[in-house]
């Protein structure tokens, strides 16, 4: 067993955790996020994801199994420390602190590493320009459950690190490969790997359901407000669908339209 230290509510370490989970000095930690909670701690070990910090409070623990995973989880992070719930309540950004907060490093990805996991069948998220956390994770959450294998931003205006992204995910974002591209570099790399980038657009003539889905699937996720980029209507791999509405709106919120199509072609590439 590692030795555990103890440390105030006033230790840097502290202020470090607080900082990380409210998004100050980002800059100075890019890599590093929070997980407030021992939901990741087995996906973290199993993954061999780098944990630099575990902090929890011993009086929180009620049951043999987080003990266990308070155990696991101290011998496997690089430092772990006792704190009280005084600290847990400052380290925290919402009220009813869970008392444990795991610090790992988010593994990195470029476009070259994703070559590796090409399959001739396959499903992909792009998220394009979006700007709500929640709604990311919250994607990268149901690609991972339609049997999605990566996912691509680009025109990021959120870091992958924040922490209601992680939240929302329930660890997609960090066991599954994310990578940033440009655009250009971005469309460059699909129409060279055969990809098809579906998009979904008001004034498209086929529904989502009836094209095709063999292949290299990109599906492709816009800003919320605005939609897709401009430059995806006019790419030879591009194919517009639409998701047809039965009500007064007129379209579905991103991370709900993104879900179906991928259930869509997850679905279909499996032959359910």
């Amino acid at each position: 067993m590692k030795e555990i230290t103890a440390l105030g509510i006033a230790s840097p370490e502290v202020k470090m955790a607080k900082d990380l989970l409210s998004g100050k000095k980002v800059s100075e930690a890019k890599d590093l996020f929070v997980c407030e909670g021992l939901w990741a701690a087995e996906k973290l070990i199993q993954e061999k994801i780098t944990v630099p910090y575990f902090f929890f409070c011993p009086e929180i623990i009620k049951t043999p199994e987080e003990q266990a995973q308070v155990d696991a989880l101290s011998n496997y992070a690089e430092n772990s420390y006792s704190i009280s719930m005084k600290a847990c309540s400052k380290i925290s950004d919402r009220e009813g602190a869970d008392g444990f907060f795991i610090i790992a490093k988010m593994p990195s990805y470029s476009l070259s590493d994703l070559e590796n996991k090409l399959e001739d069948n396959m499903v992909i998220m792009i998220l394009d320009g979006q700007e709500q956390p929640g709604n990311i994770g919250a994607i990268l959450r149901s690609l991972d459950c339609a049997g999605g294998q990566f996912a691509i931003m680009t025109n990021r205006r959120v870091r992958l690190t924040h922490p209601r992204l992680i939240r929302s995910s329930l660890g997609a974002a960090f066991l599954m490969p994310v990578a940033e591209a440009p655009m250009d570099e971005l469309m460059d790399w699909l129409e060279k790997h055969n990809f098809k980038a579906i998009v979904t657009d008001l004034t498209a003539t086929k529904s989502y359901r009836e094209i095709d889905y063999t292949g290299r699937i990109a599906i492709v996720a816009g800003n919320e407000f605005k939609g897709i980029s401009p430059e995806w209507r006019n790419k030879k791999i591009s194919q517009p669908v639409i998701i047809p509405m039965l009500g007064s709106c007129e379209s579905l919120n991103v991370g709900f339209a993104s879900t179906l199509v991928a259930y869509e072609a997850g679905l279909r590439q499996k032959g359910l």
